[in-house]
């Protein structure tokens, strides 16, 4: 990997070209790569390379017939972020300040567009109905169409989720290849200290505790929201856990396999609930090094 790495930074048109290759099929590491970019040579530097890979974005989608559109505004908004997620690697110096300037970034999109459609489940009904006639022309089942109908008074707070997962994995992967070239920035440790402080993780409490029990619109729409915050600190304990009591690598696996099972939304609770209890009584003190 640090062979890779190594090779890509060492001339921008290898980087640039990776980025026009990989924003429209594994956008998030499009957007990792302008990322370290920007971390390691500046916000400058990581715009002009950002500017070239969008153009080549489009020159691609012009020759192979695609939307340039959409390829356009597809590939902007991944390396854009890119940009901006680089550019808070490199302010802060801090994996765990970049992630808590994604949430508030993630929060306060979600809390804007509220206040600017106050019926938010009107605000999408267009995109809804289009991609349930999409389904229906495609042969799909009503109890897979009632699913998605039932996903549309909470699809701000999805959307608003699904960019937050972006960027923190985005965020993760950039600090990891930034590992392998600056020797004072430390992956795992930047990692295993990740959580949402105080400032954050109340508010967050609050949002999951309150929309248990009341069903208020923009309350639903934060949860996503909490529940995938809280999923990367739980992630962050357990690494912590498994380094301190020295877990074999295939106890992480097996956790890591069963997110991408019918499991998964087991998983993601039971993850989400180990990161809100860490925040409050530091579960990370639990296990102590033999």
């Amino acid at each position: 990997m640090k062979v890779f790495v190594s090779w890509a930074l060492a001339r921008r048109y290898r980087l640039i070209v990776l980025a026009i290759a990989l924003a429209p099929i594994i956008p998030v590491a499009a957007t990792a790569l302008i990322a370290l970019e920007t971390a390691k040579r500046g916000s400058l530097q990581g715009g002009y390379s950002a500017a070239l890979s969008i153009l080549g974005v489009l020159l691609l989608a012009l020759v192979s017939g695609a939307g340039v559109q959409f390829a356009g505004a597809l590939g902007a908004a991944t390396l854009v972020a890119g940009v901006g997620v680089g550019c808070l690697v490199r302010w802060s110096r801090s994996m765990a300040l970049a992630f808590q300037a994604i949430v508030l970034l993630c929060l306060f999109g979600i809390l804007g567009s509220g206040v600017l459609w106050p019926d938010l489940s009107v605000a999408f009904n267009p995109l809804i109905e289009n991609f349930i006639e999409t389904l229906s022309s495609s042969g799909a089942t009503e109890e897979q169409i009632s699913v998605i109908q039932g996903w549309q008074p909470m699809l701000l707070g999805i959307l608003f989720t699904m960019l937050f997962l972006q960027l923190s994995v985005a965020l993760l992967l950039a600090s990891y290849w930034l590992a392998f070239t600056e020797g004072g920035w430390d992956f795992g440790g930047q990692f295993r200290s990740l959580r949402l402080g105080r400032v954050i993780g109340w508010p967050a409490t609050l949002i999951i505790g309150f929309g248990m029990v009341f069903k208020v619109l923009l309350v639903q729409n934060l949860i996503p929201l909490a529940l995938a915050c809280f999923l990367f600190q739980g992630l962050s304990v357990l690494h912590t856990w498994s380094k301190s009591r020295q877990w074999h690598p295939v106890v992480l696996g097996i956790l890591y396999v069963l997110l991408i099972t019918p499991l998964t939304g087991v998983v993601v609770l039971l993850l989400s609930s180990v990161g809100l209890l860490d925040n409050w009584i530091n579960m990370r003190a639990l296990m102590r090094p033999r």
